[in-house]
């Protein structure tokens, strides 16, 4: 699924605990007077990952969704969350990595679809990349996933669910998420870009 890379932190266990369970409280805390919360993205990088996860969900189904049945699938929800839960992860890994150094998070629609190809790219190719910190909170992810949700709730009429598909896809989110947030933040595919095209977050 991934490479793995140079990891900084000892304890991982109880630090891939810690930072799910501070990714997961994200959804309750929100900035300022904003009235969405912290643990979603902004605009643009959510709808690069709503409609991979959309792609996703399809598949994972036989025969495959048509559009009007993906859009309203739980599947689809499912999916997104947790790309946007793999991208909080690498926010969160950075923050401990860079001693909390403030990051820039592009808008312009150019850049975060650059970010995305790219990322696409990677994962076309398997070279996906994590950490042992990240690997940890992922595996967390999934024990909790498969101790506590009933699948069940994906169950769509005249559709079968591929199980394995299932699993893989739910893996894939959230190192896809986590991927996509490095090349978008990391990977300097901003540099072309003017300052104004870029937002400061603390």
């Amino acid at each position: 699924m991934s490479q793995t890379i140079p990891e900084y932190t000892i304890n991982l266990e109880d630090q891939a605990l810690l930072i799910a369970n501070e990714i997961f409280n994200l959804i309750n805390e929100y900035t300022n007077d904003s009235q969405i919360s912290k643990f979603f993205l902004t605009d643009e990088v959510a709808s690069c990952c709503y409609g991979l996860s959309a792609g996703f969900a399809s598949v994972i189904y036989t025969p495959v969704l048509d559009p009007e049945l993906t859009v309203d699938s739980t599947l689809l929800s499912f999916l997104y969350a947790l790309m946007t839960y793999g991208f909080n992860i690498y926010l969160k890994e950075r923050s401990l990595r860079t001693n909390s150094q403030p990051y820039t998070m592009p808008y312009d629609k150019k850049i975060v679809r650059k970010a995305q190809k790219n990322t696409l790219s990677r994962t076309s190719k398997g070279n996906l990349l994590s950490t042992p910190l990240a690997d940890n909170i992922i595996a967390i992810i999934i024990e909790n996933i498969a101790s506590q949700m009933n699948l069940t709730e994906f169950q769509i009429k005249k559709h079968r669910m591929n199980k394995r598909k299932f699993w893989d896809y739910v893996k894939l989110s959230l190192y896809w998420g986590y991927n996509f947030a490095e090349e978008l933040i990391d990977k300097k595919v901003s540099m072309t870009s003017k300052l104004s095209q870029v937002q400061k977050i603390n």
